[in-house]
């Protein structure tokens, strides 16, 4: 790995398969590898057909080591927001400034598309994590806490 190799791209559906393996290093990083349902095809039609999500990825040289995946939302307090879902890089690429550039980047996106807010959650067991966000400046709530309803 060299460092003037790593680089941050809009993403592509070539990305996807790559991304998807990500995904899933993700899920067994915050012990949860059987809640991805989420497979390649819907991933693609998603992208592609639907356009819910936008990514970016973190290259070095060709391989994918990293991304962030996001899309629009609305406060009803704020206007528009982005929302991102993940942020991943992968652990030999931890450290060297990938994460917080592909936070960056994924907080430009949001400003050119005319968001006030970026937001995203993050594992209270994840103490690297949680240092990382507060030493950029974001705030972390613990007031709100997070509703699912399965309707599929």
């Amino acid at each position: 790995m060299k460092e003037n190799n790593l680089s941050i791209k809009t993403g592509q559906v070539a990305h996807l398969p790559a991304v998807l393996e990500l995904i899933h290093d993700l899920a067994h990083f915050e012990e949860a590898p059987e809640e991805v349902i989420n497979d390649l095809s819907r991933l693609r039609k998603d992208f592609e057909e639907h356009q819910a999500f936008a990514f970016l990825v973190a290259l070095d040289g060709p391989e994918v080591v990293g991304f962030s995946l996001y899309y629009p939302r609305y406060s009803t307090w704020k206007g528009r927001c982005f929302y991102l879902e993940d942020l991943y890089v992968k652990p030999p690429y931890r450290g060297k400034g990938l994460g917080k550039r592909l936070l960056e980047a994924t907080a430009q996106e949001a400003r050119r598309a005319g968001a006030r807010r970026l937001d995203w959650q993050v594992l209270d067991w994840n103490d690297q994590a949680v240092r990382f966000y507060q030493d950029i400046g974001a705030s972390i709530e613990k007031e709100w806490w997070n509703c699912k309803w399965w309707i599929s």
